[in-house]
C-alpha cells in the first residue's frame, strides 16, 4: 500500500518538515525533529534521486523522498562519517511480520532499484571530470530549486504572521547545507579534482550563494 522512497541523508527537512516534504508513518507522532548541528550536507541525496528519476522516466516508476528518520542500516554508515541513505518502500502492511515472504516482493520495483543502484555505483566509482561537472551542475540546479521553494514557503509563513527570525534561519540553513554539499563534490573525480572541476565548484558556490543571499534580503 506504500510507495518507493528515498530516505535522505539528514538535511534541513529533518528539522523543519514542511511543503511537499513529509515524514512516513514510521516516524510517528510525538517524535522530535533533529538539531541543525546534526545535518550532513552531501551531493548523494540529489545524485541518487536524479538517477531514480532517470529510471522512472523510462518505466513510470513512482519515486518519492522522506526526511531522515533513522532506525535502519544506513545509520551506522552516517555515524562513521560515510555517506549513506535508505532506499525503501513504506507503508507496507507486511513489514516485519511473518507474512513478509517472496510473493510480496515486486519484481518491477526490485528491477528499478537494482538498475538505479548499479548505475549510481558504477558512475561514481569511475567518474572522470565530465561526470564530476555534470553532478555539480545537477546539484546547483537542485540547490536553486530548493532555495526558491523555501523562500516561497517562508513568504507564505510571514504573510500569515510567522516569525521572521525563524524563517530567515530556515532559509539560511538550507543555503549553507547546499553550499557545503557542493564542496563534497570534490571527491567525485577519480584521482582527485582537476583544476576545471575545482573551478566549476567555485563558480556554482558563488551562484548559489548569490541567489540565497538575495532571497534572504527579500524576506
Amino acid at each position: 500500500g506504500g510507495t518507493f522512497l528515498i530516505e535522505k541523508m539528514p538535511d534541513p527537512s529533518a528539522v523543519w518538515t514542511r511543503g511537499e516534504d513529509q515524514h512516513t508513518d514510521w516516524w510517528g507522532e510525538g517524535r522530535g525533529g533533529m538539531d541543525p548541528s546534526d545535518l550532513t550536507p552531501h551531493y548523494l541525496n540529489d545524485f541518487i534521486l536524479n538517477r531514480c528519476f532517470d529510471q522512472a522516466a523510462v518505466t513510470g516508476w513512482t519515486v518519492r523522498t522522506n526526511p531522515f528518520e533513522g532506525g535502519s542500516d544506513h545509520v551506522p554508515f552516517l555515524r562513521a562519517g560515510i555517506p549513506g541513505l535508505l532506499l525503501w518502500h513504506f507503508t507496507d502492511q507486511f513489514y516485519h511480520t511473518d507474512l513478509d515472504r517472496l510473493d510480496k516482493v515486486s519484481p518491477e520495483t526490485m528491477t528499478n532499484v537494482g538498475v538505479t543502484t548499479t548505475v549510481s555505483a558504477m558512475t561514481l566509482t569511475s567518474a572522470n571530470h565530465h561526470v564530476a561537472r555534470f553532478v555539480i551542475s545537477e546539484l546547483e540546479a537542485a540547490a536553486l530549486d530548493r532555495l526558491a521553494t523555501e523562500f516561497h514557503l517562508s513568504r507564505e509563513s510571514l504573510d500569515a504572521g510567522g516569525d521572521r527570525v525563524q524563517e530567515s534561519t530556515i532559509l539560511r540553513t538550507w543555503l549553507q547545507w547546499y553550499l557545503d554539499a557542493l564542496e563534497t563534490t570534490r571527491d567525485i573525480e577519480v584521482g582527485g579534482p582537476s583544476e576545471g572541476t575545482l573551478a566549476a565548484i567555485d563558480a556554482a558556490v558563488i551562484r548559489v550563494k548569490d541567489v540565497g543571499e538575495d532571497y534572504l534580503n527579500r524576506l
